[in-house]
């Protein structure tokens, strides 16, 4: 059971991620993070084996402090937003804080991808 959860919360975020970073998003944040980000021919060009570890981590986290807690679809759902909003939102608001050229959009904007995309891999792993 808690192997699925984590395939499924793995997958989801992982598709949800790159169609957020990869197409909806992708000029926004390249603008936002200026200077700060790593670019390769005007493209944000990430170090690959550093940023996909990201993913099993949020899924380690939604399987454990989310599908192992709750009862149904639903309250996956919510406490999937909240783990996401809380993730995200400690990593945005360190980065606002800290960061010269780290713009409050960002993270509202990125707070909330982090609520949506989190409760919408927990519901998921829930459903499945």
């Amino acid at each position: 059971m808690m192997l699925r959860s984590f395939l499924v919360a793995l997958l989801s975020v992982v598709l949800l991620d790159g169609i957020w970073l990869g197409l909806l998003m992708k000029d926004a944040y390249r603008t936002w993070l200026g200077s700060l980000a790593r670019l390769k021919d005007g493209a944000l060009d990430p170090i690959w084996p550093v940023a996909l570890l990201v993913y099993p981590v949020i899924a380690l986290g939604l399987t454990v402090f989310v599908s192992a807690r709750t009862r149904n679809a639903r309250e996956a759902l919510m406490l999937g937003a909240l783990f996401g909003a809380v993730t995200f939102g400690v990593y945005d608001l360190t980065n606002h804080a800290t960061l010269r050229g780290w713009r409050g959009t960002m993270t509202v904007v990125d707070i909330t991808w982090g609520a949506f995309s989190c409760a919408v891999a927990a519901y998921a792993a829930a459903r499945l």
